[in-house]
């Protein structure tokens, strides 16, 4: 799930975990047009607050890539990981109905949703290790970025073996300077796995980064809600900002399934490319 696309003007891979007082999101970033590899790590620890930017010359060190399904490590600033990863046999990979076959959006993803991290983290003076920490793998690639989207994925609830991950977006077609809606809802729980993609059905996002609600019409289900409050955001630059110490409930009905305090990952693009003032912090490597 992690073989390179040259082809792609744009690809992303990437893995966020949460341990304790520390969690990471950290991408391999391929711009092929304009001939950049960025390594983005994004930090939350009692210390600091901030997301990191790097130019490498190549996504690898020595001949072993900084981040495989087995195994990542690598160092931006004061942020270090060295984690042994357990992919899992899950995967979620949108369909979309069969439009990706036809290659009209402008992206497409693939995603280990139940991977588990055992190592080390540090950020500063706070180091952290665990294992078997529940977090996620993912990688896409395309033309370009959707011009919109919202991401919700958390794998740390009150209760064991339940992990959620959900976006809704606008994004082109062929290339060309539309925004059609799409979006896909991944639930794992007891054991089983379901996803439901929009087409065919549907999806509606009310509120702000701060409190909002994602309500998917599922077919030959009732609606599932996934409520959010978002807070410590951080600027990861094109118009996107994320945390991913959020609280998060799935509903189903009037029924409360499950609760993640402060291990949410919550994530916003917002469609002028720009994000709002005084929501997120950035800083610079």
């Amino acid at each position: 799930m992690l073989a390179p696309h040259p082809g792609a003007p744009l690809e992303y891979t990437y893995f966020k975990v949460n341990a304790g007082p520390l969690a990471l999101l950290v991408d391999w970033i391929e711009r092929r047009k304009a001939r950049e590899s960025i390594l983005r790590v994004s930090v939350h620890c009692p210390e600091k607050r901030a997301v990191l930017f790097e130019k490498l010359a190549a996504f690898t060190s020595g001949d072993r890539p900084f981040l495989s399904l087995e195994h990542t490590a690598g160092q931006l600033g004061e942020v270090a990981w060295d984690l042994a990863v357990e992919a899992g046999s899950a995967r979620l990979e949108p369909r979309l109905f069969g439009l990706n076959q036809l290659r009209l959006p402008d992206m497409r993803l693939i995603s280990a949703p139940l991977a588990t991290f055992s190592g080390w983290m540090r950020c500063g003076a706070q180091r952290v290790e665990r294992q078997c920490a529940p977090g996620l793998i993912s990688h896409y690639w395309g033309r370009r970025l959707p011009h919109e989207w919202w991401w919700v994925s958390a794998n740390q609830f009150d209760q064991e073996g339940l992990a959620v991950d959900c976006t809704v977006l606008r994004s082109g077609v062929w290339g060309l300077p539309l925004a059609l809606p799409f979006a896909h809802l991944y639930l794992h729980r007891a054991g089983t796995q379901q996803l439901w993609t929009a087409p065919p059905g549907g999806a509606e996002v009310r509120g702000s980064p701060e409190s909002f609600t994602i309500q998917f019409r599922r077919r030959g289900a009732g609606p599932l809600r996934l409520v959010a409050r978002g807070r410590d955001y951080g600027d990861l630059d094109d118009g996107i900002i994320n945390t991913l110490v959020g609280d998060l409930e799935i509903w189903e009905g009037d029924r409360l399934i499950a609760r993640a305090e402060r291990t949410a990952g919550l994530e916003r693009r917002f469609p002028d490319g720009s994000t709002v003032a005084g929501t997120a912090s950035h800083d610079r490597q």
